[in-house]
């Protein structure tokens, strides 16, 4: 893999955006291709304390390494975010390949890069003398025209994602019955050496990348307080905003697909998250002179202390991704929507509320204009600097004003670092991300419809008339 392969209008577009001498958007697309060298977990507080979760963390690695034969990875609190730990991963490493090939689809080859091992329903080709205990090679198919259960060497592209030992025969992955489940591979010699977070059997550890952690974080959530997740789904930021709070006030979360929505409400009563109410709807429409039943959608406006806008994006920041099948009409879209979803927040947050923005991408329409953007529309907003600078500055050039670029956090894993400490790093390599932090003014010209008895957060509220 030598960088993202985007659809050529949408690489043409995605140069044309950035800004000229700018950032090395070239380097940017190779660094997106290869996984963080660190992983991040989030610990929830209020169940244990920092020190106990690593220890026991490194226990269960510990056995991860003793069956796989790799040596132990080293763990450590992050200095500033104090419910996250740090995991240094390793690699690349050059693999010999060996005669018998798997072949996996291209999202199990991703997530074999970041430390999983293949599980037997991801597995799409292997010979037909596959064995228990066969040392393989494991390539992922980089063009999704794999057949299941081709038995010979596939000729598509693909890449070599590392080595493993089958824990299955072929006979078991392809039969009447469906087939097996659970590990059909235990990767032993992977490309990036990453400990698996699959079922790490806690319930107060949740993986997920820095960035997304920064976001809670960044919003600041108290207990007691109203805080609206507009765009929740699948639930990791909501869980988080939700132990911030220690599970007191109300964290309403929205998801326009009731899939999705369900799924979520299923992982907040895992998680015993009882302050969470979970909704399918749509937040485009989630503002309304009329309130819904029962705390439902759609609310009156200046309902919350606290809005997060994790936006629907093209999601360029991902990693590793080795393709993105993105349309150009898709990538056209998603500044539309964000910036429909942004004016609900800023109606649906209280004056002198926070409202936090925030992607997984690296375009510039989608970040540092859509701030802009929000910005030249809504003069009640005003961008604040974040609690914590985790992330760079916001790239020159954009249509965000200069002396605003500092406000706002671009992770950009492709800046390189000066002399750099490992620790210095995990800061850096991390998936491509943007955040930005507003505080609504307090007007009493602008906001005359609410009441000054107290705020959303406040139990002595008056209504909003």
């Amino acid at each position: 893999m030598e960088e993202l392969q985007l659809q050529p209008d949408v690489h043409t577009a995605l140069v044309e955006s950035f800004p000229k001498n700018s950032s090395n958007l070239s380097h940017l697309l190779k660094i997106l291709c290869r996984p963080p060298l660190f992983s991040t977990l989030r610990i929830n507080l209020q169940l244990t304390d920092i020190t106990t979760a690593i220890e026991a963390l490194r226990g269960v690695l510990a056995e991860q390494c003793k069956l796989t034969g790799m040596a132990e990875f080293t763990l450590y609190q992050h200095p500033v975010i104090d419910d996250c730990i740090i995991i240094e991963n390793r690699g690349p490493f050059s693999l010999p390949q060996v005669e018998k090939e798997i072949v996996v689809d291209l999202s199990c080859g991703m997530a074999v890069l970041r430390g999983a091992n293949v599980f037997a329903q991801g597995i799409m080709a292997c010979p037909q003398n596959l064995r228990a205990g066969d040392t393989v090679s494991v390539f992922s198919d980089l063009d999704g025209k794999c057949l299941k259960g081709f038995a010979g060497k596939y000729p598509g592209r693909k890449f070599h994602v590392g080595n493993g030992v089958a824990q299955v025969a072929r006979s078991d992955l392809f039969n009447a019955s469906g087939g097996v489940r659970g590990i059909g591979i235990l990767m032993t010699q992977p490309v990036y050496e990453a400990p698996a977070m699959n079922d790490l059997p806690f319930p107060w550890v949740f993986s997920q990348n820095l960035p997304s952690m920064a976001c809670a974080h960044f919003l600041g959530p108290q207990p007691g307080e109203r805080v609206l997740d507009m765009c929740a789904a699948p639930g990791g930021k909501t869980s988080h905003i939700a132990a911030l709070m220690k599970n007191s006030g109300v964290v309403v979360a929205l998801e326009k697909s009731s899939e999705r929505a369900s799924k979520m409400s299923n992982l907040m009563e895992k998680l015993g998250l009882d302050n969470v109410k979970c909704f399918q709807f749509d937040s485009t429409k989630a503002v309304s002179d009329i309130s819904g039943p029962d705390d439902s959608p759609p609310y009156l406006p200046a309902s919350f202390d606290r809005v997060l806008v994790d936006a629907p994006c093209s999601a360029l920041g991902q990693r590793p991704c080795a393709v993105n099948r993105l349309s150009l009409n898709q990538l056209k879209s998603y500044p539309v929507l964000q910036h429909k979803i942004l004016l609900s927040a800023v109606q649906l947050v209280r004056p002198g509320g926070v409202l936090v923005y925030s992607t997984c991408t690296v375009c510039v329409d989608e970040n540092e204009d859509q701030v802009a953007r929000l910005l030249t529309k809504c003069p009640d907003l005003e961008l604040c600097d974040a609690p914590h600078k985790l992330g760079g500055p916001g790239l020159p050039g954009s249509k965000l004003k200069s002396e605003l670029l500092s406000k706002v956090q671009r992770f950009d894993p492709s800046i390189q670092l000066t002399q750099p400490d490992v620790r210095e790093c995990y800061n850096v390599d991390t998936i491509g991300f943007f955040i930005a932090v507003f505080r609504k003014r307090s007007s009493p010209d602008v906001y005359q419809h609410v009441k000054s008895e107290g705020s959303p957060g406040d139990k002595r509220q008056g209504k909003i008339t």
